[in-house]
């Protein structure tokens, strides 16, 4: 070894640190829980014209108020954090990270506006009246701002994983899967922050009707996202070289550990132990909190899975 140089093993190929994987959960979350609260109430044309449903008031209070928490992270992980305004006016449309920016420029503002409408009736009880005379503005415009959230949130979902997958020295994140996997994965985290807060903040019944609708969900989606992780070994095993040797992180190491036991154990293997119960104990508040609780764990370590594991082996 040439001393010159020094070992390699003194630099670190990991630059993106935790604070980016907890940005790419919240940002998941966000564009999840309103997919899935709007695309219930679509579905339930009784809920698109009558009152709002606890599942649409959890996801309008979580979809701004998570992207917020998110963008603070990635804001105050830059070197620089109080030069972050030079992104918003300076844009590079060959860049992921740009576009990304504009979506979440549009998707932000439109976010708070929906919450000011589906909450318009909580709001003098919380102290915010004074956002009463908003609403009323913004009810004639439900329908567009409806629409427009919910195609922006589709594109917030899988720019996480685009924004990560164009990093092209690490084969693990450069695949085309990512941005699918992210996009499911936040709708699975989504779902189960929507129950949660339903079920604590808005005192809803174990057996509500959208409730229930959206607990069925859960296991079409995790299918789907266990498809995802599927391709996404199958492909780093097909490509061989560096992208096959990237498998070693399901096998050894801290990494390995966290996809085994917080990604399939918590993650998958909770939930679908609570789907053999019966129905009776399925659907009992308690029961519903746990595999949510347990979906969002696994949600959060397959981002940081991904994010660590997927840095540590460079092509």
């Amino acid at each position: 070894m040439n001393n010159t140089w020094g070992d390699m093993a003194q630099y670190d190929p990991v630059t993106w640190h935790w604070v980016i994987a907890v940005y790419l959960f919240m940002a998941g979350l966000s564009a999840g829980s309103l997919l899935i609260g709007i695309g219930l109430r679509w579905a339930n044309k009784e809920l698109s014209a009558g009152a709002e449903s606890s599942i649409l008031k959890a996801a309008a209070i979580i979809g701004p108020v998570a992207i917020s928490l998110g963008l603070a992270c990635l804001v105050f992980d830059l070197t620089k954090p109080f030069h972050f305004w030079l992104i918003l006016i300076h844009y590079n449309f060959q860049s992921v990270m740009a576009i990304g920016v504009l979506a979440l420029l549009a998707y932000s503002p439109l976010a708070f506006a929906y919450a000011i409408i589906v909450l318009r009736d909580d709001l003098p009880k919380w102290g915010l009246g004074f956002l009463t005379p908003i609403a009323k503005l913004l009810m004639p415009f439900r329908k567009l701002i409806e629409v427009l959230l919910f195609v922006l949130a589709i594109g917030v979902g899988a720019y996480t994983g685009f924004l990560i997958s164009a990093m092209n020295a690490y084969p693990m994140l450069n695949t085309a899967v990512l941005p699918a996997l992210f996009l499911v994965s936040g709708l699975s985290a989504g779902a189960a922050a929507n129950a949660v807060l339903a079920l604590l903040m808005f005192k809803t019944d174990s057996h509500d009707k959208t409730l229930v609708k959206m607990h069925g969900l859960e296991l079409p989606v995790m299918a789907i996202e266990i498809l995802f992780l599927f391709m996404l070994f199958c492909a780093l095993y097909f490509k061989g070289g560096a992208a096959a040797a990237a498998l070693a992180s399901l096998t050894s190491g801290l990494w390995a550990s966290v996809f085994w036991i917080g990604v399939v154990g918590i993650g998958f293997g909770i939930p679908l132990l609570f789907m053999l119960l019966p129905a009776a104990t399925r659907h009992t508040k308690g029961a519903m909190i746990m595999v949510a609780c347990a979906s969002l764990t696994g949600v959060l370590a397959l981002r940081h899975f991904i994010v660590y594991a997927g840095q540590s082996y460079l092509s």
